[in-house]
């Protein structure tokens, strides 16, 4: 089909209602920046110009091409989400940035969804058509020689990484959250508690000295805690120490006497080390009888990656990192895309009965307590309103003051005087509602719904089975990001650091939402071609 002919058949609609709330992003964005006292609304502009340069790039790609380049995509990804683990920048106790030296730092597990998108729909598009619908054993393909593979590869990595996977952190609780103070590694093996002007930790309270504790990396897995001068006060697990002691994953450090500063040490790699053994001698054994089962009949692609192997690995190495937000994000998507195919209905009941079972076992097991006090923040807003439930008590605030007309444009006063915490990403849709009002926030609620459902209108009307599978897993993400913020910034939801797209600052989801629209405008583009 000829250059022309792709753009006369251009979605036309897509690409204005996408312009049209990028330029509003940028006007409220605007005002955000204003109260902080930044230019954050220009370097948007930047990140927004790359974008749709970006997303025009995508478009013009066959997207029948990517159905071959998604396991290569797919494999990229995961390679940066692991250089994210090893190399990564960590900011307020998370590994989520991988810097790029001499440019900028990008959040490998935004783009990770797109390659999510990609692999999923490849996977689903090679079986049958013509099914009856999807079961538990087409979705989780327990023999498929993948997954004791991945399981073999993760003993590897955490056996010969160690600290380098995980690195062992001091954390102390600093509002709803655990803030990183300090992390002990190969590279500074030595962390300074005090009130001196070159202390890691800083102590703001009387009793304590210039140099009051000391921690120490002694060698990979192993770390202690001592009194950096006589006298200094230093608990662990509510035991005065007077020497060296050897600290344990997750003991609880108390330095100082009057207004004591409490600090959590964090080395999760040390209790999976001891398991290390036993988690391997299951990998094998479950390798030697996937690959028995597979040399008894003809050996395919399908037979080696499940839909739940393509989801799985990335939406756990986001979780590790930690960031449950996306890795719940990502793995909507992916379950998004599947409910499209179908599914048994015997099938989608154990699939949800294990899922309540999963969210149980999460719950005990994998969320950390500022999580916790989150969800139960969110179930009793008004347990903790200073606390735990402040940002989303401001947000209301915010959003009831705007009233039916809003107070205008960087007249806000949640806004302007930084009542309104995290302005310019999670909350950013609650300064629109505060100076937009009732009737600001209904239009961009229309615009929101318009290119949720224009994106839908490309996927029924998509010519082969793989397109309407990329635009259904293009769409679920720009939903589910749209729903989830909307909903939190209005105390419907925890608080989870999920973006609004097209308008929360940041460059890392702008590139992948830009993406997303531009794979969604190629399929529109050439559904006339076949």
């Amino acid at each position: 089909m000829s250059a022309r002919r792709l753009i006369n058949n251009i979605d036309r609609p897509l690409v204005f209602v996408v312009v049209l709330i990028s330029a509003l992003g940028l006007y409220n964005l605007s005002s955000a920046s204003q109260a902080l006292g930044t230019q954050i609304d220009y370097i948007q502009l930047r990140n927004m110009a790359l974008g749709l340069l970006v997303m025009f790039v995508v478009a013009s790609i066959d997207y029948r091409s990517f159905e071959g380049m998604s396991i290569g995509i797919f494999g990229f990804v995961i390679l940066m989400l692991l250089a994210t683990s090893f190399f990564g920048t960590t900011v307020n106790g998370s590994k989520r940035w991988l810097p790029i030296p001499g440019l900028f730092s990008l959040q490998t597990s935004d783009l990770a969804k797109i390659g999510v998108i990609l692999i999923t729909a490849r996977v689903l598009h090679q079986d049958d058509e013509n099914s009856q619908g999807l079961t538990l054993n087409d979705i989780f393909r327990p023999l498929n020689v993948s997954r004791p593979i991945m399981l073999i590869v993760a003993v590897l990595i955490i056996g010969l990484g160690g600290d380098s996977v995980r690195t062992s952190r001091l954390k102390k609780k600093v509002g709803n959250r655990m803030r990183t103070v300090a992390s002990l590694t190969s590279d500074k093996s030595v962390a300074i508690a005090g009130r001196g002007e070159k202390a890691d930790i800083k102590l703001g309270f009387a009793g304590t000295s210039e140099a009051h504790a000391q921690f120490r990396r002694v060698k990979d897995g192993q770390y202690t805690v001592e009194p950096a001068t006589e006298g200094a006060h230093v608990e662990v697990n509510g035991e005065v120490i007077n020497g060296v002691t050897v600290l344990k994953h997750n003991d609880l450090i108390r330095l100082g006497k009057t207004g004591a500063t409490e600090l959590n040490f964090a080395a999760p790699i040390i209790p999976t080390k001891r398991r290390l053994p036993w988690i391997a001698v299951f990998g094998a054994l479950w390798l030697f009888v996937a690959v028995y089962q597979q040399t008894r009949k003809n050996f395919t692609f399908r037979d080696l990656v499940a839909p739940i192997d393509v989801v799985g690995l990335p939406c756990v190495m986001i979780l590790v990192q930690p960031d449950l937000g996306t890795s719940l994000v990502t793995l909507a998507i992916a379950f998004s895309i599947i409910l499209y195919v179908g599914l048994r209905p015997v099938s989608l009941i154990l699939l949800t009965i294990f899922s309540v079972l999963g969210v149980v076992a999460a719950w005990f097991g994998v969320l950390k307590p500022y999580q916790k006090e989150r969800v139960m923040t969110f179930l009793n807003p008004s347990s903790d309103l200073l606390g735990a439930g402040y940002h989303q008590h401001q947000s209301l605030i915010a959003i009831g003051s705007g009233e039916l007309w809003g107070k205008g444009h960087g007249q806000g006063t949640q806004t302007q005087l930084k009542f309104l915490p995290e302005q310019q990403t999670d909350f950013i849709f609650s300064v629109w509602a505060e100076e937009q009002g009732f009737l600001g926030c209904a239009l961009v609620v229309a615009l929101f719904t318009a290119m949720i459902l224009l994106c839908l209108r490309v996927a029924f009307a998509a010519k082969d089975r793989f397109g309407a599978l990329l635009v259904i897993g293009v769409t679920a993400m720009l939903f589910w990001h749209t729903v989830i913020n909307m909903l939190m910034v209005i105390r419907m939801a925890p608080v989870v650091g999920v973006p609004l797209p097209l308008w929360s600052y940041g460059g890392s989801f702008l590139l992948t939402a830009m993406i997303g629209i531009g794979i969604v405008l190629n399929v529109s583009m050439r559904r006339f071609v076949f």
